[in-house]
């Protein structure tokens, strides 16, 4: 069992890891126009302001869909993420059984095996270079604008602006859709390890100020892995501390 659990809990990681941003920045406007016709950072801007990772949010129904990995199927999950880039989420079963609780604070990550009473831990930087993901992956997987170091912009129809962004070791490709000031699609590939991932965002809802995609697909490359999420329910705004707080049980690594 331990070797079917333990695949799953790093998917499990992978995902929710993504939504744990550290960027701050303010929302400002632009007015309505064809993607040719704007300025592409007063857009970023304006997307930018749509951001659910910086000020924190909470997941109070969805479900994760696992294909390409040793456990497959449909997995529902409710999660906290605080300003301080910190989360805690329960993956449950079918009959509402909690099976997982996954918890990220500072730079301690950790996924607890409710079944066979195992806590992996490891620590959060490690794990997503050997994964091959950017720090601000959980931004990357929630559908935010990320950071724009070294990005340059093109209009490739009247309502899509693409971003290249080259990092030290990843090199990515964000699209926006202008008539929804959102982040479409996005891919990253890691020159070090390999690693090729796509993300695919639709079904946009707004909370509180800020825009969300309710319905997000995840595509990794190397390893065959495709990955859903669905959110039914987010509420968006969440500053409450998340203590790391682990049960009795016996320690592996992640």
């Amino acid at each position: 069992m331990h070797e079917v659990v333990r695949p799953a809990l790093v998917i499990l990681l992978i995902v929710l890891l993504a939504g744990c941003s550290a960027s701050r920045r303010r929302r400002s406007g632009v007015p309505g126009a064809a993607a040719g016709d704007m300025d592409y950072g007063a857009v970023a801007a304006m997307v930018t302001g749509y951001n659910i990772t910086d000020g924190g949010f909470v997941i109070r129904r969805g479900k994760i869909e696992l294909e390409g990995t040793s456990v497959e199927g449909s997995f529902g999950f409710t999660a906290r993420i605080n300003r301080d880039n910190d989360f805690i989420a329960s993956v449950r079963g079918p009959l509402g059984i909690e099976l997982v609780r996954l918890l990220a604070v500072e730079n301690e990550i950790a996924a607890i095996d409710r079944f066979n009473r195992t806590v992996y831990m490891g620590k959060k930087d490690e794990f997503l270079k050997k994964n091959g993901m950017p720090d601000d992956f959980i931004k990357i997987l929630f559908g935010d604008m990320p950071e724009l170091v070294r990005a340059t912009f093109e209009a490739t129809d009247e309502n899509e602006v693409l971003i290249r962004i080259k990092e030290r070791d990843t090199d990515r490709e964000v699209s926006l859709c202008v008539d929804e000031m959102k982040v479409c699609r996005q891919k990253l590939i890691s020159r070090e390890s390999g690693h090729e991932i796509m993300m695919q965002f639709s079904d946009f809802r707004s909370n509180g100020g800020k825009k969300y995609a309710s319905l997000i697909e995840m595509k990794e490359g190397k390893k065959m892995l495709h990955v859903t999420v669905k959110i039914d329910e987010l509420v968006a705004g969440f500053d409450e501390r998340i203590e790391f707080n682990l049960p009795p049980y016996r320690r592996s690594s992640i």
